[in-house]
């Protein structure tokens, strides 16, 4: 397999704090391909030091990126010497930034979209799921489930700025942001509640009641309503934002999991954990007016807002299913190799990023040629993806 320029995630280690001066690597076996097959070459006994000074805080992570130097390798017959250099974390264009929360490791995978490449790290607190990110003042807001812990991180600095600790036993889960980015709404999992959010001061100004098991928000268009989907008590909670209150609820299918708005804002699509179908909810009623069978599995939603197209990410088989929204019919799928936890769309640059949870990975995904044009290594507990660029 050719590796040349692809990144992979070779270790990870809890470090003492202080200052580091670089790593030394042992070598254990190393090859060479020729017309005959592949041939063992002599490694060194001692380990090969990689000088680079580094710091190690308490209660961060620090992301080294190591790369094998061919034209400094020296290769005398069939004895190695390999050459290796070592850097820290990198920058790049704050609209070429995207995230992954890592909900085992906790910490955000920094990525460059177009490179497909991790540039850096940052640490949160304690179980990292849902995410929201705030375009226009730059800001990516992230749930700490395990610490009941909403964080505020400045995406220009690449680091946290803010943090709001909710209820014990809360278990923030996911997040909504209303369009003006003025509004923010938790989902919290764990004490059938939202939390209404003044996303400027981080400070709670409201809480509502909602049904069992809430797993996921979306806000409407308009920023006035919030659609809290409970999927123990298979409803949905429609949130009156400007009341804080609740204004309605809507019964479903079994387990309401995840939804989308249409591109005219006039339906919302709902997948249901235990059921094959794909709800169809009539926003001007507030009433389901069609359910559309896509098959069992179903876990991430994502409408496509050039085309329109809904796509709905499935545990089984690694496909992404694509259903045309007019027709409510089956369209397309598109192989994504893993189980599809979150999916964003770039609508700059026509990609769909797909955050593959059982495979700890990042696939991206063209959506003209519906091929993976790149894959990156994430942490432990793939959760949820955002990027610039996305609507």
């Amino acid at each position: 397999m050719d590796l040349k320029g692809i990144q992979k995630q070779l270790a990870s280690a809890i470090l003492p704090p202080g200052p580091y001066t670089g790593l030394s690597i042992h070598v254990k076996q190393a090859f060479i391909q020729t017309e005959e097959g592949d041939v063992a070459l002599f490694v060194p006994e001692e380990p090969v030091n990689v000088d680079h000074g580094f710091d190690v805080e308490r209660g961060q992570v620090a992301s080294l990126f190591l790369s094998f130097k061919i034209s400094g390798t020296k290769l005398e017959g069939v004895k190695f010497t390999p050459v290796f250099s070592l850097s820290s974390s990198g920058r790049t264009l704050i609209n070429l930034i995207g995230y992954v929360t890592n909900s085992e490791s906790n910490f955000i995978t920094v990525f460059d979209k177009n490179t497909m490449q991790v540039v850096d790290t940052i640490s949160t607190s304690q179980g990292p799921k849902g995410m929201v990110l705030d375009q226009v003042r730059t800001r990516a807001y992230v749930a700490a489930s395990r610490d009941n812990i909403i964080e505020v991180v400045d995406v220009f600095k690449g680091v946290i700025i803010n943090r709001l600790r909710l209820n014990l036993r809360d278990r923030p889960i996911e997040l909504a942001l209303t369009p003006d980015g003025k509004t923010l709404v938790s989902v919290n999992n764990g004490s059938n509640t939202v939390s209404i959010i003044d996303a400027i001061s981080m400070i709670e100004i409201g809480r509502v009641d909602v049904g069992q098991g809430p797993t996921s928000a979306v806000i409407d268009p308009s920023g006035f309503r919030a659609f809290v989907l409970n999927s123990r008590s298979s409803t949905i909670s429609v949130i009156d934002l400007t009341q804080r209150d609740l204004a309605l609820t809507i019964g479903v299918e079994a387990a309401p999991l995840r939804a989308a708005f249409s591109r005219g804002g006039d339906k919302l699509f709902v997948i249901n954990s235990n059921s094959p179908n794909l709800t169809a909810i009539d926003l001007s009623r507030l009433m389901v007016s069609n359910t559309v069978f896509i098959g069992m599995g179903a876990v991430s939603i994502k409408v496509d807002e050039q085309t329109g197209y809904i796509y709905v990410g499935k545990s089984i088989g690694g496909e992404i299913t694509v259903i045309d929204p007019f027709a409510l019919v089956f369209i397309d799928s598109i192989f994504a190799g893993g189980q599809t936890e979150y999916i964003a769309i770039d609508d700059q640059k026509r990609h769909l990023f797909a955050v593959l949870g059982d495979k700890n990975k990042l696939a991206k995904i063209n959506l003209i040629s519906k091929e993976i044009s790149g894959k990156i290594d994430v942490g432990e507990g793939a959760f949820f993806v955002v990027v610039m660029g996305e609507r």
